[in-house]
């Protein structure tokens, strides 16, 4: 018996780290800002990394759930059109 709970606390061990987590809607007002602002971070990094290491051009938009706008692009081309219409962008009902 010793050898089998051995065995299976092995098997355990090895599956250890990053557990799946569950996609839903977070109901709770702090968590989720805290969620959307770490994610935002997170999505806005790679973005730019993206961009910086394929030389792609690259936009990314954001709108919070307050209608707050948070963006990025990769060419100073698309950053001048993105000024002029910055304030023609509300955010969309949803």
């Amino acid at each position: 018996m010793k050898t089998t709970y051995l065995l299976c606390q092995e098997e355990e061990e090895e599956d250890m780290g990053r557990g799946k987590i569950e996609i839903k809607r977070i109901e709770n007002p702090t968590n989720k800002q805290v969620t959307f602002s770490k994610c935002r971070g997170v999505l806005l990094k790679k973005t730019h990394e993206l961009a910086v290491l394929c030389d792609a051009k690259v936009a990314l938009i954001i709108f919070s759930s307050t209608g707050k706008l948070f963006e990025l692009t990769s060419s100073s081309k698309y950053a001048t059109r993105k000024r002029e219409r910055k304030k023609k962008i509300k955010m969309p009902s949803l």
